[in-house]
């Protein structure tokens, strides 16, 4: 919840974005870099990152935002910090990939009441993705 001057928000967000032309490569160790990114880059928007996860060609963040960024924002934020640290961190010495995401993104309100199966979703792409019990509207 943010309180400034008289305002108050609870606002949460399912953002998903795919690699460019799906292209599958995030590993742990990407998905790791990338996560940690995530929840430094959270602190300068003012955003607090409460699950981020991905599989092969996506990642799923579910954040709680303030009143005062866009979604368009914060998915720049994101995206941006992240592939520019994986491509000269993580990837520094690998000249044959290159971590690009897709120029859109999906993003979904989250009442305070979904939080909690939102997270657990987000948890176990891995075997949301091995025994196809994805949910349509989570993904993109």
């Amino acid at each position: 919840m943010e309180k400034r001057s008289g305002t108050y928000s609870r606002i949460y967000l399912h953002f998903v974005w795919g690699t460019k032309n799906r292209v599958a490569m995030i590993d742990d160790e990407i998905k790791g870099d990338a996560v940690k990114v995530f929840l430094s880059k959270a602190k300068d928007l003012r955003i607090e990152i409460l699950e981020a996860n991905g599989h092969e060609d996506h990642m799923h963040i579910l954040l709680k935002s303030n009143s005062t960024i866009s979604p368009s924002d914060i998915a720049k934020g994101l995206k941006g910090s992240s592939s520019h640290f994986v491509n000269h961190v993580t990837l520094k010495d690998d000249e044959s990939r290159s971590l690009y995401w897709q120029d859109g993104f999906g993003v979904t309100s989250v009442s305070p009441s979904a939080v909690e199966s939102v997270r657990a979703y987000i948890r176990k792409q891995k075997e949301h993705h091995r025994f196809n019990t994805l949910i349509e509207d989570y993904e993109i």
